[in-house]
């Protein structure tokens, strides 16, 4: 394997979000691919243990982590059931980074995060494993071209242009309501067991509700302003809506996940 030609600015960080575990030495064999192309990159693990074929989660993941990095950091997400099926590779050039992956709705969560958008279709043989297999591009495809851009390869050797419109992208759960009651749904289930919702809230709303599954919750400020064993809601990391239990998993409790109706009350007036 030809080693990566260094042109222009680079960050030399790769990171990667997978559904591959880490005790099958799939995701090594992703990083022996990059080092093999570009010695000197440096690899961060964002996930691996994701639900396998999960891509809303990866989704999730990615737009979670992503932009912390420096610029021009490549993105390599790998959750890919269709693999070796009509869909395309793509690489995305968003804001100041870069991403790699399947064209089946991984990047949905990064795109929303808005900035200008441009996309390529992973179509240049020459950057690829001389070998593929049609049951790991993660491998034979993705990482080399992550070692690329990484690299400070051109974004426009990867292929040809697509439109950023015509990319493939995961129904998203939409909030409706109005000021004073706002409906959503839990979009993801952290390693906790805290639900995390597509509601988003100023962190001052201090005395705004929250209900989910019949109960009632008080927006609270840290996880450790119930009760141990209590169901906590607070204003997440992400600036999303999450019910948490203090000690213990609101999944459990609830007995609910991805799909749980959540609604957000503003405080009442006083009279």
């Amino acid at each position: 394997m030809k080693h990566v030609k260094r042109a222009g600015f680079m960050s030399g960080i790769v990171t990667l979000t997978t559904d591959f575990g880490t005790a099958d030495g799939y995701a090594g064999a992703m990083k022996g691919v990059i080092l093999a192309a570009f010695p000197i990159a440096r690899i961060v693990d964002l996930a691996h243990e994701l639900a396998p074929g999960d891509v809303a989660a990866a989704s999730e993941s990615l737009a979670r982590a992503a932009p912390f990095f420096p610029p021009r950091t490549v993105h390599v997400a790998v959750v890919d059931p269709g693999v070796g099926t009509a869909r395309r590779g793509l690489a995305l050039s968003l804001g100041e980074q870069f991403y790699v992956g399947p064209d089946n709705g991984i990047f949905t969560g990064v795109l929303e995060l808005g900035g200008p958008a441009a996309a390529r279709a992973l179509e240049n043989w020459g950057l690829w494993r001389a070998s593929v297999s049609p049951v790991f591009h993660g491998r034979d495809i993705f990482a080399p071209v992550a070692a690329h851009l990484a690299g400070g390869g051109e974004f426009r050797d990867v292929g040809p242009v697509v439109a950023v419109d015509g990319l493939a992208r995961l129904p998203l759960p939409v909030a409706s309501g109005d000021a004073t009651e706002l409906r959503g749904e839990v979009v993801h289930v952290d390693r906790f067991g805290n639900l995390v919702t597509n509601l988003r809230a100023d962190e001052g709303s201090a005395a705004a509700s929250v209900e989910i599954a019949g109960q009632v919750l008080a927006l609270s400020r840290t996880y450790g302003d119930v009760a141990p064993g209590a169901l906590v809601a607070v204003v997440g990391s992400s600036g999303r809506i999450e019910v948490a239990q203090n000690g213990g998993s609101a999944a459990a409790h609830l007995e609910g996940g991805r799909g749980l109706v959540v609604i957000l009350r503003a405080p009442r007036e006083s009279a």
